[in-house]
């Protein structure tokens, strides 16, 4: 009686872990940061080849609204982050600071500013953290799931918002890729047309996508891509960004 009680036991102690595992593989996928995910996605079509892409996030600090807390924040962060180079600049709109570093072996750029102003009659103030890339490296997604978010934690006082925005081109210069790559654009994350333009070498859409959680308007848009062509035969160039785009196109 003791040993099946015994063995009951074990099972059920790793029945526990099992749930507790998988639980916790669920949380992982679904936390996942937007850029892998897009990164991930835009891999498997071979026709895309990614280029620069951003990820940026922004808050309004409402703790800092006179120069002495301006000054006592950017010292602290000076402190936090000796590897950035800083810079400050002051006018009659308000004070602002920014930092930047550059790490050669994974080819990141990193930047922190901290804008305030006067907007009618609040002083205002912005931080913005951004990470660019020139090119996707696979030590990547390990960067967003450890030192992205210890960025995060430290610079925002909540849950800032984040924009992922990625530049490529498609190599397909088919008369019809526009509309042909709109649609695989629009199945490949998901996602249900919102609103468009169209033209003979552009084509702009907003959309929904399941894949993202941070919608922009009551539309619950949360995704937009835009494709140009320079002509017949030429290369077609594409963006892609949630919850918007956030290069020029």
């Amino acid at each position: 009686m003791y040993n099946v009680n015994k063995k009951m036991l074990i099972y059920i102690v790793f029945l526990g872990l099992m749930v507790i595992l998988i639980g916790n593989s669920t949380i992982v996928a679904e936390t996942k940061p937007d850029i892998v995910k897009m990164v991930k996605l835009l891999q498997e079509d071979k026709d895309l080849d990614i280029g620069d892409w951003s990820v940026l996030a922004r808050e309004i600090n409402k703790e800092i609204a006179t120069k002495q807390e301006f000054e006592s924040e950017v010292y602290a962060l000076k402190q936090k982050y000796p590897q950035f180079q800083w810079h400050r600049k002051d006018d009659a709109s308000g004070w602002k600071a920014e930092a930047l570093t550059y790490n050669i072996d994974s080819g990141l750029t990193e930047s922190i500013k901290i804008m305030t102003t006067k907007e009618e009659l609040d002083t205002v103030t912005y931080v913005i953290y951004e990470v660019k890339g020139q090119k996707w490296k696979k030590g990547n997604p390990a960067f967003f799931t450890t030192t992205f978010q210890n960025r995060v934690n430290d610079l925002f006082i909540g849950a800032p918002s984040i924009f992922s925005c990625i530049k490529g081109s498609i190599n397909d210069n088919m008369d019809s890729v526009l509309n042909s790559k709109t649609e695989d654009l629009l199945d490949m994350f998901q996602a249900r047309e919102i609103e468009s333009v169209h033209e003979t070498n552009f084509t702009s859409i907003s959309a929904h996508s399941t894949l993202f959680k941070q919608p922009l308007t009551k539309e619950k848009l949360n995704l937009q891509f835009g494709l140009r062509t320079e002509g017949l035969g030429e290369r077609t160039n594409f963006v892609v960004g949630t919850p918007i785009i956030t290069f020029e196109y």
